[in-house]
């Protein structure tokens, strides 16, 4: 019985038109943290004339600039979204073959073992670079005691208020998948993340980047994590990209086209196209709340922000990647924000202001 592949290989793209990249590249130009801007990634995509929950099979038209667009760099906590990603294009991949599956198992662990024999053979060896790991399915999802076999995320059900003891604490490895999820992207945990890495395994999460378009190559930009953020320190890591042996390589990459696709298709409800709800559950994720984690400087620094969307990478330099949405006064505007690389607070500051006037005009 062959059952749905383990990947999918995507061809959309995020509907990008360059039509502010006139306007970003003058204000980007005459500000006078100019200099700091040469070495940065940065994209803006205008969002505001898409609802919430867009119907995801809509064409969509996205006004956009950036600038150094295609420089990958090192993006640190921010790689965390691609674990993220992986998750959700799992347990799509995983529903259709369980449910092939069937009455064919008598259990959820003959049905696992069902999918991992025809799997794992392509799934490990997906990415020419060790570890030739798979997936835990039986530790990220339970599968209820009978076919049809529906896939749901473990879930301790914690609220984000229970989640806050654990962070930074060695029991944050020992939530389950759903909760440590949480506590990975909104405070940015790196226990937590990196047994999220290790249950998806680097050969799948990279794979699925790989096939949406997320690689060398592809449509959407660049997206790479390589590395579980010390979880595993006696444990190999995959590293950098497979194409990149350069000096500069390091296994937490992005590019600034990258993370804004990311965050264009988070809205547009088209990151896992086949699984209506899973971008609508990536935003509750990603959403800032007050008292939890950390905001971002992009939206500390944007006026009249009413929500906003995002995650952070703070290392030799700071990266961000936002969605927000903020009142003008005259109406609400929305939009995805990435600047990649920026040397310090007062540069991302400037790089807000900027994003926010270059949308204001538009509307």
């Amino acid at each position: 019985m062959a059952l749905p592949p383990s990947f999918v290989t995507g061809t959309q793209t995020a509907g990008f038109v360059p039509t502010l990249n006139a306007p970003l590249q003058d204000r980007l130009r005459k500000s006078s943290f100019r200099g700091a801007f040469l070495h940065m990634g940065i994209a803006l995509a205008d969002l505001t004339q898409i609802a919430e929950d867009p119907d995801r099979d809509s064409p969509f038209s996205v006004p956009f600039g950036g600038a150094n667009l295609d420089l990958e760099m090192a993006v640190f906590s921010l790689a965390k979204i691609a674990a993220m990603f992986a998750a959700f294009r799992l347990r799509e991949r995983v529903r259709l073959a369980a449910a092939a599956v069937g009455s064919a198992a008598k259990n959820a662990d003959e049905m696992v073992e069902k999918i991992a024999s025809e799997w794992k053979p392509l799934v490990s060896a997906k990415i020419s670079k060790p570890p030739q790991d798979f997936p835990d399915l039986k530790h990220i999802f339970d599968f209820g005691p009978a076919s049809p076999w529906i896939p749901k995320f473990k879930d301790g059900g914690r609220d984000w208020k229970a989640l806050t003891p654990f962070h930074e604490s060695a029991t944050a490895a020992t939530l389950e998948f759903m909760d440590r999820m949480r506590l990975m992207i909104r405070f940015s945990d790196n226990l937590a993340a990196g047994s999220c890495v290790r249950d998806i395994g680097f050969q799948y999460m990279n794979g699925a980047l790989a096939d949406d378009g997320f690689s060398r190559g592809g449509l959407n930009g660049i997206l790479w994590l390589g590395g579980d953020y010390g979880f595993k320190r006696v444990s190999p890591i995959m590293g950098a990209p497979d194409w990149d042996h350069g000096q500069g390589a390091t296994w937490v990459r992005a590019n600034a086209k990258g993370i804004a696709s990311f965050l264009t298709f988070v809205w547009t409800n088209r990151l896992v196209k086949q699984d209506p709800s899973a971008s609508g559950e990536m935003r509750d994720i990603l959403l800032e709340r007050p008292g939890v984690g950390f905001g971002t400087n992009l939206r500390n620094s944007t006026p009249n922000v009413v929500r906003a969307w995002s995650k952070v990478g703070l290392g030799s330099n700071i990266s961000e990647g936002v969605i927000i949405q903020c009142n003008t006064g005259s109406g609400l505007i929305r939009y995805a924000g990435v600047g990649l690389g920026g040397s310090d607070r007062q540069v991302m500051k400037e790089l807000a202001g900027i994003f926010f006037d270059v949308i204001k005009a538009l509307h």
